[in-house]
C-alpha cells in the first residue's frame, strides 16, 4: 500500500478554546498554533472557529512522490478536481459529499516504541505472586496518537468511492450502505463511514497502549466531569479493540482504544475476518451503544448549518 497513515485532521467547533482544554486534561499538547500534538504522532488535530462543529480536512500519508500523481490521476479519473501533485509535495481534493478536503503528502511513517507486555494471573497460572498488579500504580497518561476517525455521510456509496477508487483506502469490512471500515495503514480502520442525514465527525480515536491506559485516562476525565461518559467499555468486532468513548466539549465522541486488528497481509485477512453482520456493529461485548450514536443529539442544529451553509 502507497498510503501508510493517517496524519491529521482539522476540525471546526464554535468554542475552540474548550476543545484545546479537554484535550489538554487528556494529557496532550498545543503546539502553541491551535494545533493538538501526541507523543507519537506530532500534530495531528488543528482547531479552527467556526459555526458549527465540522470536520473540515483530513490529511493522509504516502511513502513517496510517485504515489501522489497516483492519487490525482484515480482522483481525475473519477471525474473530480484534484490540485497538486509530486511537483506540489501534495494533492489534495473535496469530497463532494461530506465536503471534507483531503489531503495527501508524503510523511515518514509513525516511530512507535513497543509497549512492554505484562502477562497476567490467570486460572492455575500464577505469573505475579505476592505483589500488586503494575498497572494499578500507573497514572493517566497522553494517548500515543490518532488512530481512526469515524464520518457520517449522507451517500456512504460516494464517499466510499471516492477514498477507495480516488484516495487509495482498503476496505477492511463493511455492510454495504450502512457501515464501512477503510485502511490507509495496516491498522484495520483509519477511516470509518456511517450513514447521517448530514455530514459529520461522529467519533475520532486515539491508540493507547493497553487496556489499562485507557482506562487510567478515561477516569481521569471523568472524575473531572461524570457527564462525559458516553459508552464503555468493550470490545469492538470491527477491529476487535477495545474502546471507551467519552463525548468533548464540541459534541464529537472521543475514543480512547487498544488493540486494534493489524493487517500486513489482504489476502491473509480475506481469509480470516469471517463474516460482518449487523449483529456485530456495535461490539463483542460491554453496554448497548447509546441512541446518541445513531441519533446525534444535536442533528437538528447541525442540519439547519449544513442547509445555511
Amino acid at each position: 500500500m502507497s498510503l501508510h497513515r493517517l496524519c491529521s485532521m482539522e476540525v471546526g467547533v464554535p468554542n475552540p478554546q474548550d476543545l484545546a482544554g479537554f484535550y489538554a486534561e487528556a494529557g496532550l499538547a498545543d503546539d502553541g498554533s491551535g494545533r493538538i500534538t501526541s507523543p507519537d504522532g506530532g500534530a495531528e488535530v488543528t482547531i479552527t472557529e467556526a459555526p458549527y462543529r465540522q470536520l473540515l480536512a483530513v490529511t493522509l500519508g504516502a511513502s513517496d512522490e510517485r504515489d501522489l500523481d497516483l492519487v490525482a490521476t484515480r482522483l481525475r479519473d473519477l471525474g473530480l478536481e484534484a490540485r497538486g501533485g509530486s511537483g506540489a509535495g501534495m494533492v489534495s481534493a473535496i469530497e463532494p459529499t461530506t465536503a471534507v478536503r483531503f489531503e495527501v503528502v508524503v510523511a515518514a511513517p509513525v516511530s512507535q516504541r513497543a509497549t512492554a507486555v505484562i502477562e497476567p494471573n490467570g486460572p492455575a497460572h500464577t505469573v505475579r505472586a505476592n505483589r500488586r498488579a503494575p498497572a494499578v500504580y500507573q497514572q493517566a497518561r497522553p494517548p500515543r496518537r490518532l488512530g481512526h476517525i469515524v464520518i457520517g455521510t449522507p451517500d456512504i456509496a460516494a464517499t466510499r468511492r471516492f477514498l477507495v477508487e480516488g484516495i487509495g483506502c482498503k476496505v477492511s469490512d463493511e455492510i454495504e450502505g450502512i457501515i464501512a471500515f477503510l485502511r490507509c495503514s495496516r491498522d484495520h480502520h483509519n477511516i470509518g463511514l456511517v450513514g447521517s442525514p448530514v455530514p459529520i465527525l461522529q467519533h475520532y480515536s486515539w491508540e493507547c497502549d493497553d487496556i489499562d491506559h485507557v482506562g487510567h485516562t478515561a477516569t481521569k476525565l471523568l472524575r473531572a466531569d461524570a457527564d462525559r461518559h458516553a459508552w464503555g467499555l468493550g470490545r469492538h468486532f470491527a477491529g476487535s479493540n477495545f474502546y471507551w468513548y467519552l463525548r468533548d466539549p464540541a459534541g464529537s465522541f472521543m475514543e480512547l482504544y487498544s488493540d486494534l486488528d493489524a493487517i500486513d497481509d489482504d489476502d491473509a485477512w480475506e481469509a480470516e475476518r469471517g463474516e460482518f453482520g449487523f449483529d456485530h456493529i456495535a461490539n463483542s461485548w460491554g453496554p448497548e451503544i447509546p441512541m446518541e450514536f445513531i441519533v446525534p443529539t444535536d442533528l437538528p442544529a447541525l442540519q439547519a448549518a449544513w442547509a445555511a451553509r
